[in-house]
């Protein structure tokens, strides 16, 4: 098991510089560079060339990126070429108000989204599966952006129930830090959750079926314990896997997200620095977003072991 742990552990490495240099050829293939951003498209050339020497932008791309790699495994992130203002101090900002975004609308989605898919399972073909089917669906095909301009055009602008845009601490204010994220967490959240809920119906609808399950209720054991104890317990293994699969997408969805209600987060922060082709920003906090998911992925693998054995002996074998 350990060994299968550290080999796990030890893929992410390459998989992470696959990432950097994938991320940092498409940021640089941008058309235009952050002198754009800082004197415009009309500026003097003989400046502008200054400019470029001094940021560095006349160098070859290869050049760049092992400069930036070089810095990078020195725990250097580099400096913001539009501002003063470091990467890693952008990011110290910025991180946290985008991973209580996410997280918050993590845990909501799965609290609602579990109950509601085994509910589903049980209920097969009554009308509350058809409906919760037709629900999923809506919020698998609806993207984030779409439902967040619809929740703020009822709750913000209609009834004035909620603030539209921006953001307020939780050590300020935790009621105003709740009113502000709340929207913004329902609309990442809810095709989260969608695909959760499918995912829990199908796993269980098939587990179900499986004759220790039958078993088991010819035994005469209450459904409840044979549901939640005994079909849960393998049920949830295929559901792990969408929902860590499901965890880019839900930070993409917190990007775009961001920048509808004008959330200071690393979403809001990354699409403004792609716009003025900030590359150290972009490249350093994309960076930390691609840690973050590859690192829950591999945590989630760890974790199929711990809840099936059965994982463990097949690795060996192979």
């Amino acid at each position: 098991m350990v060994s299968n742990i550290l080999k796990k552990l030890l893929s992410v490495i390459p998989l992470l510089l696959i990432i950097s240099i994938v991320l940092f050829i498409l940021i640089n293939a941008l058309p235009g560079d952050a002198t754009m951003s800082l004197i415009g498209e009309t500026a003097d050339e003989e400046y502008v060339a200054q400019l470029r020497e001094k940021m560095g932008l006349d160098k070859p791309v290869v050049t760049r990126y092992f400069s930036w790699l070089a810095d990078l495994l020195r725990g250097d992130l580099g400096e913001s070429l539009v501002s003063s203002e470091t990467v890693a101090q952008k990011i110290k900002m910025r991180l946290p108000i985008t991973l209580e975004i996410t997280l918050v609308s993590m845990l909501i989605s799965v609290l609602i989204a579990l109950p509601l898919g085994v509910l589903s399972a049980v209920k097969r073909g009554s009308i509350f599966d058809t409906i919760g089917s037709v629900v999923s669906m809506l919020g698998v095909a609806m993207p984030s952006f779409w439902l967040g301009l619809l929740l703020v055009m009822y709750f913000s602008v209609q009834k004035g129930l909620f603030p539209a845009s921006g953001f307020t601490s939780f050590s300020q204010n935790p009621i105003g830090n709740l009113r502000c994220i709340i929207l913004p967490c329902i609309a990442i959240g809810f095709g989260f959750a969608a695909t959760v809920m499918r995912q829990t119906r199908s796993s269980l609808l098939e587990v179900l079926q499986q004759d220790y399950i039958m078993t088991a209720q010819a035994k005469g054991l209450r459904s409840s314990l044979v549901i939640w104890k005994h079909a849960m317990r393998n049920a949830l293994i295929p559901v792990l896997t969408v929902t860590a699969m499901q965890i880019g997408r839900l930070i993409g969805g917190a990007v775009v997200t961001e920048a509808v209600f004008a959330i200071p987060g690393m979403g809001s922060a990354i699409v403004t620095s792609i716009l003025n082709r900030d590359y150290p920003v972009a490249m350093g906090m994309i960076m930390v977003v691609a840690v973050i998911v590859v690192l829950i992925n591999t945590f989630v693998d760890i974790l199929y072991i711990l809840i099936d054995p059965r994982i463990s002996v097949a690795a060996k074998k192979g």
